[in-house]
């Protein structure tokens, strides 16, 4: 490999991981709305169902970045994490089609969010929701 494609090969990895990270606070702003709408009873969790699997689904590669030390976060992500997080996504999922509300989902939106970023999690995910909503934020 030339210097010219190491660079570039590393060029290319920081901007892999660079989304990675913002995957992660994309997911834990629509864990906290889906996760709000639960404890509310709302009948519309308020999330699409394409951006919920495309965002849950980038957030569980960048977690398993976490588990294999290739980035850093605000928490130590193991791989019972990365697991817990597919079980939301699953979950998650069938709510958002109409299906299932456990009555654990709740709980494993609030530990999802947890394992993203630690006892920060809520100021973390109300400003996910803000960019969410207004991303030029």
């Amino acid at each position: 490999m030339t210097d010219e494609e190491r660079t570039e090969a590393e060029e290319d990895l920081e901007e892999e991981l660079a989304w990675a990270a913002y995957a992660q606070v994309f997911a834990v702003g629509y864990i906290y709305l889906l996760a709000r709408a639960l404890k509310r009873g709302d009948a519309n969790l308020g999330v699409d169902l394409h951006a919920w699997e495309n965002t849950m689904g980038a957030a569980e590669w960048a977690m398993m970045e976490h588990v294999n030390g290739r980035i850093q976060g605000p928490t130590t992500i193991t791989v019972r994490d990365v697991e817990q997080m597919r079980r939301l996504h699953a979950m998650g999922s069938v709510a958002l089609a109409g299906g299932e509300r456990p009555p654990e989902l709740y709980q494993i939106s609030i530990q999802c969010m947890e394992s993203l970023f630690g006892s920060d999690w809520e100021r973390a995910a109300r400003e996910a929701v803000r960019g969410l909503r207004d991303p030029d934020q």
